[in-house]
C-alpha cells in the first residue's frame, strides 16, 4: 500500500479554497533577453541585441503569486513604493484574485527591483550573465501594519514571513503574529535571508544552506554529520516545530524536536534551467500543506516535489496542484513508503 503517496495526494486535495496570508518585502524580478551579436570595439565584451523584457512577481510576491496558482484565497501584507514597479506588483496579484488592501504605499520608498540580464546565441538557451538590483535607501516602518494584522491572526489558516532584509517583516513582527496564531494552530512560517537566528517560536524556518552556514558562522559544505549537528542545534535553540534547510541539487533536510533528521533526495534532474525564486515555491507549498493538516514531513515532501519542478522552467516561476499531483503520482520514491 502506497501510505505515504496517498496521503500527499489527499493533502493536495485539500488545497484549494485556503485562507493564506504573505507578509513581507515584495519585489519586482526583471528578465532582460538579448541574442549575442558581437563583440564591442568600445572594450571587451559582448554586444546583446535586446529580444525583450518580462517583470513577474518576485519575493514575497513570488510566494503569493504561487499560492495564487495553487487555487488559495491570499492576502498579502507588505509596503511598496509609490512607482512603477510597486503599481505593476499589485496590478498583477489583484488581478489573479490577491486581497491587497494590508499593502501600504510609501513616498519615501523605493519598491526592489532586481533586473537578470541573459544572453544567448541564436540556437542556444539564455545563460544570466550580471543582475543589476534597485534596492531603497531605507527600510521602511511596518509597525501600523502589524497592530492591524496582529488582531486579524484568526483569519488565515497559514501564514508565511518573507524577510529580504526591506523591513515590511521582521523578527519582532513575526514574534507578535505568532504568539497570535500558537494557540489557534495556525502555522507561521518564515523565510529570511540575512538573520534568520534573530526568529524564534514560530512554527518553522526555511533556510537554504548558504543562509543557515552564514548565521551559523561556518561552512557545512556536504558534511552531513555537521549539518545535522547545527539543525538540531538551531532547532532546540530557537524553539522551533521544525527546521527545513535546502541544500539545492542535494535536496533538502528536515529537522524536528526527538526525531531524526529527515533527508529528501532532489526531485527530478540536478541539472536544473533556474532556481530563481525556487525558496519562495518551497515556502509557499511547505506552509499550505501545513495549514491544510499535512504533517512536517508531509509537507516536506510535497514542497520538495514543488522546488523540482520550478527550477526546470526559465525565470521566476510557479506550478499548478495538476503539475504536483503528476509528479506525486509518477515519482517512485515515495510510493515506496
Amino acid at each position: 500500500m502506497n501510505r505515504m503517496r496517498d496521503g500527499l495526494l489527499r493533502i493536495l486535495d485539500r488545497f484549494g479554497g485556503r485562507r493564506m496570508l504573505v507578509a513581507g518585502d515584495l519585489i519586482a524580478d526583471e528578465f532582460l533577453y538579448g541574442r549575442i551579436a558581437r563583440v564591442s570595439r568600445e572594450a571587451p565584451v559582448l554586444v546583446l541585441e535586446y529580444r525583450e523584457l518580462l517583470s513577474v512577481p518576485g519575493g514575497a510576491a513570488n510566494a503569493a503569486n504561487n499560492l495564487l496558482d495553487l487555487g488559495c484565497r491570499v492576502s498579502i501584507a507588505a509596503v511598496v513604493g509609490m512607482d512603477e514597479a510597486g503599481r505593476k506588483l499589485l496590478e498583477v496579484l489583484a488581478r489573479k484574485g490577491a486581497e491587497v488592501r494590508f499593502v501600504r504605499k510609501s513616498r519615501s520608498y523605493a519598491t526592489p527591483v532586481k533586473t537578470r540580464i541573459l544572453a544567448g546565441a541564436y540556437h542556444s538557451s539564455p545563460q544570466q550573465v550580471v543582475r543589476i538590483d534597485r534596492v531603497p535607501a531605507q527600510t521602511v516602518d511596518s509597525q501600523a501594519l502589524w497592530d492591524r494584522l496582529t488582531h486579524r491572526a484568526r483569519s488565515f489558516e497559514g501564514i508565511i514571513l518573507s524577510d529580504y532584509g526591506y523591513g515590511s517583516a521582521g523578527p519582532e513582527e513575526a514574534s507578535r503574529v505568532a504568539a497570535a496564531a500558537r494557540s489557534l494552530c495556525i502555522p507561521v512560517v518564515v523565510d529570511s535571508r540575512f538573520r534568520m537566528g534573530e526568529y524564534s517560536r514560530v512554527t518553522a524556518i526555511t533556510p537554504n544552506i548558504t543562509e543557515l552556514e552564514a548565521a551559523e558562522g561556518i561552512t557545512i559544505g556536504g558534511n552531513e554529520g555537521l549539518l545535522h549537528r547545527v539543525g538540531k542545534a538551531v532547532l532546540a535553540r530557537q524553539r522551533l516545530s521544525c527546521l527545513l534547510v535546502t541544500q539545492g541539487r542535494f535536496g533538502m533536510t528536515l529537522f524536528e524536536p526527538q526525531r531524526k533528521p529527515v533527508h529528501i533526495p532532489v526531485f527530478g534532474t540536478d541539472e536544473v534551467a533556474d532556481v530563481t525564486g525556487a525558496g519562495d515555491t518551497v515556502i509557499a507549498v511547505f506552509t499550505l500543506a501545513l495549514a491544510c493538516g499535512a504533517t512536517a514531513e508531509e509537507a516536506a515532501r510535497l514542497a520538495n516535489y514543488a522546488g523540482g519542478i520550478v527550477v526546470m522552467k526559465r525565470g521566476t516561476a510557479t506550478l499548478t496542484r495538476d503539475e504536483l499531483r503528476a509528479a506525486v503520482e509518477t515519482c517512485p520514491e515515495d510510493a515506496r513508503r
